[in-house]
């Protein structure tokens, strides 16, 4: 798919290597919330027995990662850092069109005619990008799948399709 005309002739299209570093600042300001959230909420972080907490769990590594968030007793951490993390996502492209990590690479989201993302649009984009982790066996799968679309033509991921949205270099330099 190509980009319409409004957007060609507008603001350069983000380069990957600053979506990327983005996706970083993003991720580690995510994961410290993640952090602070199982500190607070996982007693076994404070000396509890961690003993019988994944039952049936001989998957290893790989059980965690692609295997059902949901048989963990404590998943409802993840879920809480993925309602986080969508919340944060939507409000801050609904609000000024970028995140901390993309304000910091001087890039933002807009829609295709190059206007305010709506609700709507902010909305699509931060539940296909937040909350697909946490979809049973292929939750990471899927989200790398995403990612990998950034090498397109287009320089779209799959969440900026489904939105109908494009990243831009940011003209202000916040």
């Amino acid at each position: 798919m190509t980009l319409p005309l409004e957007v060609m002739a507008g603001p350069a299209v983000a380069a990957r290597r600053h979506r990327l570093l983005a996706m970083l600042i993003d991720g580690v300001l995510l994961f410290l919330v993640n952090l602070c959230l199982a500190a607070l909420l996982e007693p076994r972080w404070f000396g509890g027995s961690a003993a019988g907490a994944y039952p049936d769990s001989s998957g290893g590594a790989l059980e965690v990662y692609f295997g059902n968030p949901f048989r963990d007793p404590y998943w409802f951490i993840d879920l809480m850092v993925g309602v986080i993390a969508a919340l944060y996502f939507w409000g801050t492209h609904l609000r000024w069109g970028r995140t901390l990590g993309k304000r910091l690479c001087h890039i933002k989201v807009v829609s295709l005619d190059g206007g305010a993302l709506t609700s709507r649009q902010a909305g699509v984009r931060a539940a296909s990008y937040s909350l697909v982790v946490l979809v049973p066996y292929i939750g990471l799968a899927l989200a790398f799948a995403d990612q990998l679309w950034l090498l397109g033509p287009g320089k779209r991921c799959l969440h900026d399709l489904l939105a109908d949205t494009v990243v831009i270099e940011d003209s202000r330099r916040a």
